[in-house]
């Protein structure tokens, strides 16, 4: 693409490109979603478009049962994922999250033509959710009303998806930093364990965005990044850190990107000879993160330690709302899920209540 971010695209059975899906996905660009969010809705829609070609159905045309045969197909594995060009993987059935994941996309692309003036105009995608708001008897009531809810027709039901992996907290934490070999690496840990930051939003921090005399940093959205690090959260937020954050930090300046020479705004950049100081991409770290794990026996993925600090948040009490502010998420509800894992603590903390001692 012109701006120099990563394009993708959805292609048949031929190879060739799919103009409507393109449309969206070009749509998709333009309001400045992630590129991991793009992709996932490009590898949705193939699937999407697969089934189209194997039931010899169009989208255009799609009803209601059309697309509950869908999301049947698409559960029981009956639509098998592409393993490679022309090899399918043996059938399997979907989680639940993966097909809510790839009913969303559709759902995106279809309504997306619904206000384009394309597609089935008679497809009701959403109704009324039932969740029965009250109306408001205040006296501004007059002033602003409440639209009704609406959600999805469409859900496909079944177990919760796992809880989200998590480490031993700190007593892990200190094998990582221990199998860390950089002051570079032993600061990445620390943003995504210490701030609970997702890896695009470590690796678009500027030097500019720290505070060090108030102990945080900026978290911002800018889409003109060289590594292309785009951070999820539209609005810009500030994150505090703790004092070993900022220690690693005067580590990783004085003695790496100083001493190499490298003059660069990113905090993250790369210390090997080959491409030296450019900002280190999303690739490298997640290669990075994952090798110290394999080094300090810990088994994890960056967002694992994202998933610890919310865990432990929500251990110290922290409410849900409190929990998705501090992670910079949009609706409380995603931070539900570290409530959950904390709630995990309660029959532990019974056996070792005196109440549990006294009906033994």
């Amino acid at each position: 693409m012109p701006s120099g971010r990563q394009s993708t695209t959805v292609v048949d059975e031929a190879g060739c490109p799919i103009e409507d899906a393109d449309r969206f996905l070009l749509y998709l660009h333009a309001i400045d979603s992630s590129p991991n969010t793009i992709e996932s809705y490009a590898r949705h829609l193939a699937l999407f478009f697969r089934w189209l070609d194997v039931r010899g159905a169009d989208w255009c045309h799609l009803d209601f049962d059309g697309l509950c045969m869908f999301a049947h197909d698409l559960a029981d594995g009956t639509l098998r994922s592409l393993e490679r060009v022309g090899e399918y993987r043996p059938q399997a059935p979907r989680s639940r999250s993966t097909c809510e994941a790839v009913l969303a996309a559709v759902h995106s692309f279809l309504n997306y033509w619904r206000l384009e003036g394309r597609g089935p105009q008679e497809l009701q995608l959403y109704g009324d959710s039932g969740t029965g708001r009250r109306k408001s008897y205040s006296f501004l009531a007059h002033v602003k009303t409440q639209p009704p809810a609406t959600d999805r027709r469409l859900k496909v039901r079944g177990p919760n998806a796992k809880a989200p992996k998590i480490i031993n907290f700190e007593s892990d934490f200190q094998l990582l930093i221990h199998a860390a070999n950089t002051a570079r690496d032993r600061l990445l840990l620390s943003g995504l364990f210490d701030g609970g930051l997702r890896v695009s939003q470590c690796l678009g921090i500027l030097h500019e965005d720290l505070d060090i005399a108030r102990r945080r940093s900026r978290i911002v959205r800018r889409t003109n990044n060289a590594n292309g690090a785009l951070s999820k959260q539209r609005n810009e937020f500030t994150v505090d850190l703790p004092t070993r954050f900022f220690d690693y930090y005067a580590q990783s300046l004085m003695d790496e990107q100083l001493a190499l020479g490298i003059d660069s705004d990113y905090v993250f950049v790369n210390l090997q000879l080959q491409n030296r100081g450019r900002p280190m991409s999303y690739a490298n770290a997640i290669q990075v993160v994952t090798g110290i794990g394999d080094r300090a026996g810990v088994k994890l993925t960056p967002h694992t330690l994202r998933h610890t600090h919310g865990t432990a948040l929500a251990r110290e009490g922290w409410s849900a709302p409190q929990i998705a502010k501090r992670l910079g998420q949009a609706s409380a509800t995603s931070a539900d899920k570290y409530i959950h894992l904390a709630d995990d603590d309660i029959s532990d903390k019974y056996w070792q209540s005196n109440l549990a001692r006294t009906e033994r």
